[in-house]
């Protein structure tokens, strides 16, 4: 079983993700969910977080609010692919539960150093903002890490945002210069790979 925290600005396709995890509960085993501004403003991303895990039912899975802006520019957000909520489409209920106190940074640093080297799993799926605060504030959490698995960038295929930009690198390419200089053991899965997921329409 993989320890995972999913760093994340849900987004219907960080919800999908986020639900497959929680279905899996004998393979991926989630520690949390740090949200950051993204694909919607952070308040949307932390309360579709916490709309994510009571539908799943594990209210128990702690949600924290992480950095609401970029490092360097202003926040460029995608409300034109998933609604201005985020999850526009499926009528889900408000949260009930609320998200934990403190920073999302704060939960990472800890969580990584409270569990033995080499077993926790970053999932970044937005942005690489909060991860790159973690990795300046605690850098001895980077040989800590098992790894850091994102979704970012492109390789064969064009851009989502610019003819060459994907979306998550392109809000906050300051913070992925820092994490993919970090020296983590880093797997990127480009927008070659998503596009590869295909859904079949309801019969």
């Amino acid at each position: 079983m993989r320890k995972v925290i999913f760093d994340t600005d849900p987004g219907q396709d960080d919800a999908v993700a986020i639900l497959a995890a929680l279905g899996s509960p004998d393979e991926i085993e989630v520690l949390g969910i740090s949200a950051v501004a993204g694909n919607i403003p952070l308040h949307h991303t932390v309360n579709n977080a916490l709309r994510l895990v009571e539908l799943a039912g594990r209210p128990d899975i702690p949600v924290y609010a992480g950095a609401d802006r970029p490092f360097a520019h202003r926040l460029v957000t995608a409300e034109h692919v998933h609604g201005v909520t985020g999850l526009d489409g499926p009528d889900l209920p408000q949260p009930v539960t609320k998200p934990r106190q403190g920073h999302s940074v704060d939960f990472i640093i800890d969580t990584v150093r409270r569990l033995p080297e080499k077993t926790v799993t970053i999932a970044a799926l937005g942005p690489l903002t909060n991860i790159a605060l973690a990795f300046l504030k605690a850098p001895d959490i980077i040989e800590r890490l098992q790894g850091v698995v994102l979704m970012g960038g492109a390789y064969f295929e064009v851009g989502n945002i610019t003819p060459t930009a994907e979306f998550n690198i392109y809000v906050d390419p300051d913070a992925a210069g820092i994490v993919f200089r970090s020296g983590a053991d880093i797997t990127v899965l480009p927008l070659d790979v998503t596009h590869q997921m295909h859904s079949t329409p309801p019969r």
